[in-house]
């Protein structure tokens, strides 16, 4: 039942951008074309374990929105910080990307991810099923929401 509600609870996160969105990469258009070749390359860059890559892909005024924490970061130094914590926490031999795909526009993107790792303030392992939104626009990253599908996913990485 557990598993069931987790799988719930992420297509109800990526439900707004279920209509109409494409995971083969076959657009035609620009946009949609650079909205693959940089979702590509963050998925790439995160199972690398490399916040370096994944910095670069978002602009300079991006916005980090997590939801379940009510915690919004704006701008690279932010980003530098929560990308470099994320990769720092992440068990990279047990996270996995679950889904993913963009819209038919390229505006949008969802990844799933199964994101497995530890504190880093005390070492007490998680295990979590988390929902990005990512908006692009020019090539980059303008924008990630992320999501839980974990009840308990505060007490997993805050205690």
């Amino acid at each position: 039942m557990r598993n069931m509600t987790k799988g719930l609870l992420i297509g109800l996160a990526a439900l707004p951008l279920a209509v109409g969105c494409s995971s083969d990469g076959g657009g035609s258009s620009d946009a949609v074309d650079q909205a693959h070749d940089v979702q590509d390359a963050y998925v790439e860059a995160f199972e690398a374990g490399d916040a370096d890559a994944m910095i670069e892909l978002h602009s300079d005024d991006a916005t980090w929105v997590n939801q379940t924490h009510r915690d919004t970061r704006t701008g690279t130094a932010a980003m530098t910080n929560l990308l470099e914590w994320v990769v720092e926490a992440t068990d990279l031999d047990q996270s996995e990307i679950v889904d993913r795909f963009v819209s038919d526009d390229g505006t949008e993107g969802v990844i799933v991810y199964h994101w497995v790792g530890h504190r880093t303030d005390n070492g007490e392992a998680f295990d979590l099923d988390m929902t990005h939104v990512q908006e692009y626009e020019n090539g980059e990253i303008t924008q990630v929401t992320a999501s839980f599908a974990n009840s308990d996913a505060s007490d997993q990485l805050t205690g």
